[in-house]
């Protein structure tokens, strides 16, 4: 039986979204090697491209931009880039399982972009779900430490990292939709993506001068995995779906992130959850799951 667009769109998304929450499983083990967040991704992003060059080669996909395409590419490295960056840098100033959730409001910021920049209409389940969002956001940012000893480990910088990674990532899924990137096939859209986002984090790693070589095996096999599962599967399984059902169904289905995420915080690195910041991952739940079941076919269709 043949499977329609929009389930395999719906697919798509979903194993995206669960790909790219296992980040905290993979990077923060190599913090324990030494490496910094800028070491971590330039790795990540490098060995993904590497990975990418036989499939291309396989597929015969070829590898010449247009001018636009070039352009457009660049931008979603650098937006990817920021995102990425943003959020691996929260992992070491709160848990892990809550800077998941925070970059989980993307979804909202995307249905406020389309809405405001592409004028798809902003109806009242989308405000009802930026207030849910906001007030899930309150009760994990303001209210989620308790005054025991299993206290979150939250700041606010980790805070506005993580705001800036979904702020960042939301940009970049409507960068792909409304951009030259939308002509690409998946894989060499994320070949692009990963490649022209590389010298970037050159800049953070003075020229390239501040960047080490793992000795350590175990190192590499964890960058492997950040590159491979986070990247290339998140990535290009994410253009799919932005292809078939657009850009902010795809943003919701984003719902597995945080999941994945939590699950990885509190079942490897023992991390708590107070009544409060579950709370508060509820609303934020609430509200991007209220936006697929009550504006799914509005939105797609104006997309």
């Amino acid at each position: 039986m043949k499977i329609s667009d929009r389930t395999w769109g719906i697919v798509s998304g979903a194993v995206a979204a669960a790909a790219y929450g296992l980040n905290p499983l993979f990077a923060v083990p190599l913090y324990g090697y030494g490496l910094t967040p800028p070491m971590v991704l330039f790795y990540r992003f490098a060995l993904a491209a590497v990975m990418l060059v036989p499939l291309l080669t396989i597929k015969r996909c070829g590898f010449a931009l247009t001018r636009g395409e070039f352009f457009a590419s660049l931008l979603g490295g650098f937006l990817m880039v920021v995102s990425s960056l943003c959020l691996y840098t929260s992992f070491k100033h709160m848990d892990v399982g809550l800077a998941m959730t925070l970059l989980f409001l993307y979804p909202v910021i995307v249905a406020v972009i389309m809405s405001t920049v592409y004028h798809v209409k902003l109806s009242r389940s989308i405000i009802v779900s930026i207030v849910l969002a906001l007030g899930g956001l309150a009760l994990v940012t303001l209210l989620g430490k308790s005054s025991t000893t299993e206290s979150l480990n939250i700041t606010w910088k980790g805070v506005i990292l993580a705001i800036g990674s979904s702020l960042s990532y939301a940009f970049y899924i409507v960068a792909v939709r409304k951009s030259p990137m939308k002509n690409l096939p998946s894989e060499k859209l994320t070949f692009y993506t990963v490649l022209l986002g590389c010298p970037f984090f050159l800049i953070f790693l003075h020229g390239g001068a501040a960047l080490e070589l793992p000795s350590a095996p175990g190192a590499w096999l964890y960058l492997i995995g950040v590159a491979f599962f986070p990247t290339i599967i998140a990535l290009a399984f994410m253009a799919v779906a932005i292809e078939k059902i657009g850009a902010t169904p795809t943003a919701i289905l984003g719902v597995l992130e945080p999941v994945t995420g939590l699950l990885v915080g509190i079942l490897l690195y023992g991390e708590k959850l107070t009544v409060c910041s579950s709370i508060g991952i509820l609303l934020i739940f609430s509200a991007v799951v209220l936006v697929i079941l009550a504006d799914r076919n509005s939105i797609q269709s104006k997309e």
